[in-house]
Parts: C-alpha cells; structure tokens; sequence
C-alpha cells in the first residue's frame, strides 16, 4: 500500500512537472529561468549549481535543470514577498557552504516561500544566523 502511494505520488508530480516544463506561453502561471552558482538544497532533494525553469500552475511549483535531467515539483501556498524592481529571483540562505532555497518570486502578488528542511532547522539551532543570497531571474520563459 505504502509503496502505491509513493508510486501515484511521483506520477503526480512527473505530470506535473511536465505540464509546467512545457507549457505555452499563454497559459496561466508563471515561468522564469536562472542561473543558480552554487550547489543548494531544496526540501531534501541537493540540486547541482546550473540553470533552472520554475514555472508554476495554480499552487504547484515545478523546477526543472536546463539539460531536463533534474526535477522538483511541489504543492505549495503562495505567499507575497517584495520584488526586485519586478524582477523575478530565488532567495537563498547560505550557513557555510550549504545553501538552502527559501523562495520563489514571479512577482509581488506572486511568491511562494518553502518549508525549512530538517536539515536546515538542524544547522539554524546552532548557528545564530545565515546569509541571505539572491538570485535574479535570467527572464521568462
């Protein structure tokens, strides 16, 4: 039962993921690329430092690598955070060498923050404080 779940799970989130990646232009949602410099964490899934597309349909956000091979998708609430001059980026919190994605932002009404990992409330009871990095969109897609 446990393994049909997770099997209906990634088959949600690969069509998800799909439907993001590839959808028209003109469809609703929102879709930017970026270039991202480092290694980062996003849930519990580590992402190699390349280019990404964040798109997004309704409240799932799908993130898909340039050369397609790496993919995350979740179901998130959006939320609002201020823009960079109506420049889409990814906020990022740095503790050493590990960076953690924190948010997405397509613009001021729309902004998605994500769940702190376990991993980084791990790193966040010991150490007082991180670094916030930015990322700016290379533009929509």
């Amino acid at each position: 039962m446990q393994s049909r779940k997770k099997s209906v799970l990634f088959l949600l989130a690969a069509v998800v993921v799909s439907a993001v990646a590839i959808a028209p232009a003109h469809a609703q949602g929102s879709r930017a690329s970026f270039n991202v410099p480092f290694d980062f964490v996003i849930g519990q899934t580590k992402m190699e430092a390349g280019t990404y597309r964040i798109g997004t349909q309704g409240n799932f956000v799908a993130m898909v690598s340039g050369a397609g091979k790496t993919s995350y998708s979740v179901l998130m609430a959006a939320g609002s955070a201020a823009t960079h001059e109506g420049q889409p980026y990814l906020r990022f919190t740095r503790y050493g060498r590990e960076s953690f994605l924190n948010t997405i932002v397509f613009s001021e009404g729309s902004s998605f923050d994500l769940p702190r990992s376990s991993r980084e409330k791990e790193i966040m009871a010991r150490v007082t404080s991180g670094q916030q990095v930015d990322v700016l969109s290379e533009g929509t897609r």
